[in-house]
Formats: structure tokens, sequence, C-alpha cells
């Protein structure tokens, strides 16, 4: 018997990959990992890990100040 699972095709560079990877071994959201710059993960998790990845590319923002 067959069994389908919902999911999202996700294109990424690596080293968000890396990062969704990390966040994935508390979560568990990733159906399968297809190569270097593509994951397939279960679509009922898409929003929790669209603001999990932005929080953490808020916190490695950085602004340059201009000068006085």
């Amino acid at each position: 018997m067959v069994k389908a699972v919902k999911g999202v095709f996700v294109e990424c560079d690596p080293a968000t990959r890396e990062v969704l990877l990390k966040l994935n071994e508390k979560d568990k959201f990733i159906i399968e990992d297809l190569d270097k710059t593509h994951l397939f993960i279960n679509s009922t998790h898409l929003d929790r890990v669209k603001w999990a990845l932005d929080g953490l590319m808020n916190e490695n923002y950085y602004k340059k100040e201009q000068p006085k």
C-alpha cells in the first residue's frame, strides 16, 4: 500500500540548508533531504520554519552606521 505525505519542495543555498537541518533536530519537519540545495519538508511546519529562519536572519543582520 502506498502512503502519501503532503509536503513543500524547498530550494535554498547550502548555508540555509545547514540551518534547516539544525532546526530539524528539534522539530523533525524534513521529509527528505534531496541534495545540497533542495529539501522536501512537511507542509504543516512551513509557517514555523519561515518564522524561525526570519528570526535567525534578523539576529545575523548588521546595519552599517552612517557617519555623522
